[in-house]
């Protein structure tokens, strides 16, 4: 079997998110209108109950789903380590099935990842598409207008547009961040288990590597 364009790893806690929840999520993927991807769907821990029915999805042998011998607790972190070392895509897209990813989202990203590298002034500057960062709309969120930022989930209906830059943590969702696997394998996969890891993640792979940013909004985080 060939290497599919993208590999989505997905981690799933056992009663964090509704069924429903869940497959709105595994949908945004199914109705992708680019479809050389597989998806990588990990349960954290035995099942305390079946998974909810997923074949309507028609993700067929696209999907793949295991199930952790134990519980991680750990933000689904050593699940995105795992997937990191098992995926067989070129890219790799981190995905939490409570977000969404709009129908275009992998066409996008298949379309700049394959743009040339334009010339530079200077070395530091050049665009690196290994590494793709897009905007997200990220549910919930507010701006107080001097410099804080919070979040409050029973309001989704407000909303504010992370583009990714600067690419610090705080500033950046785990969504927004899509590279080739070889560049995740280079660094040791998802080293940090910690809460913010993403945000350390992301901000050292651009800091050493640079990225392309890509001018498009992509999905949503819930």
């Amino acid at each position: 079997m060939s290497s599919p364009r993208f590999s989505i790893i997905v981690p799933h806690y056992d009663g964090s998110i509704s069924d429903a929840v869940l497959l709105r999520g595994l949908d945004c993927l199914a109705q992708q209108r680019f479809g050389d991807f597989e998806v990588l769907l990990y349960h954290d821990g035995p099942l305390s109950r079946p998974l909810p029915d997923l074949s309507a999805l028609g993700l067929e042998q696209r999907l793949r789903i295991e199930i952790a011998g134990q519980r991680h607790n750990d933000w689904g972190h050593s699940l995105r380590h795992r997937g990191i070392a098992e995926a067989r895509g070129e890219y790799i897209v981190h995905f939490n099935p409570d977000n969404l990813l709009y129908p275009e989202a992998l066409e996008v990203l298949d379309h700049w990842s394959r743009q040339p590298v334009t010339p530079a002034p200077a070395p530091e500057l050049l665009e690196n598409p290994d590494i793709l960062i897009f905007a997200v709309l990220m549910r919930g969120m507010h701006f107080s207008g001097r410099g804080s930022i919070y979040r409050d989930p029973a309001r989704p209906q407000h909303g504010l547009i992370y583009a990714g830059f600067p690419t610090v943590p705080g500033l950046i969702d785990c969504l927004q961040l899509v590279a080739r696997a070889t560049v995740w394998r280079e660094i040791g996969g998802w080293y940090d288990r910690s809460a913010a890891s993403d945000g350390q993640i992301y901000s050292r792979l651009v800091r050493e590597r640079g990225a392309r940013y890509v001018p498009a909004v992509l999905g949503e985080h819930w």
